[in-house]
């Protein structure tokens, strides 16, 4: 047998061995790539959100979660159609939470973390501007908001679970109790209760 014919023959050994090698390497490589996909799909079935808002949905729990100790005082805007808009900011924090409340009596939360916010000299973020344009405009016909008489008092609050926040509010002399998705922001149910109303102890 010649030199020639015995290193190309231990050549092909030496490929033949670190084949599966490369094969384990690019399956691994692929399982690692598509976990990330694999968690947002997940999210999104547990939570009923759409794909591609997962991310941003996870960070409106997060500030939940940072801001469940604040009780804010909002005070209320309303559009010329009957959409009401209040507004507050938790003073530690700094965080802005918005609701949005349709004339049939639906109603979402959505915050603006402070870091998102522009400061002095600062181009602002990407999407805020869009959101605050959103805000003024909630009517979706371009009329611009008017200050309503009543305001938002936060009672009690309390995070149950990453499914559920229980909150009591107090609109003028009465009061409402909110059970709502923390993650979706959205107000499942509504009920009038008595003022010295608790909210249970949190999850």
């Amino acid at each position: 047998m010649t030199d020639q014919s015995i290193a190309k023959s231990s050549s092909h050994g030496l490929l033949g061995r670190a084949t599966p090698l490369i094969k384990t390497a690019v399956l691994v490589v692929t399982v690692v790539g598509a976990i990330p996909t694999a968690i947002t799909a997940y999210n999104a079935w547990q939570y009923k959100v759409p794909f591609s808002e997962v991310p941003h949905r996870l960070a409106q729990y997060e500030i939940w979660e940072r801001n469940i100790d604040c009780q804010i005082d909002y005070k209320a805007l309303s559009t010329t159609e009957g959409t009401r808009i209040d507004v507050g900011a938790c003073p530690e924090t700094r965080d802005i939470s918005l609701k949005v409340s349709a004339p049939d009596g639906k109603a979402t939360y959505e915050w603006i973390a402070y870091n998102q916010l522009r400061k002095p000299g600062e181009q602002p973020p990407s999407g805020i501007l869009d959101l605050l344009m959103g805000v003024s405009y909630a009517d979706g016909a371009g009329k611009p908001t008017r200050l309503a008489q009543a305001a938002i008092e936060v009672v009690c609050q309390s995070l149950v679970s990453k499914q559920q926040l229980v909150r009591v509010v107090k609109e003028g002399p009465k009061c409402f109790r909110e059970t709502m998705s923390p993650v979706r922001g959205t107000v499942d149910k509504r009920e009038e209760v008595p003022c010295n109303t608790t909210c249970p102890a949190s999850g």
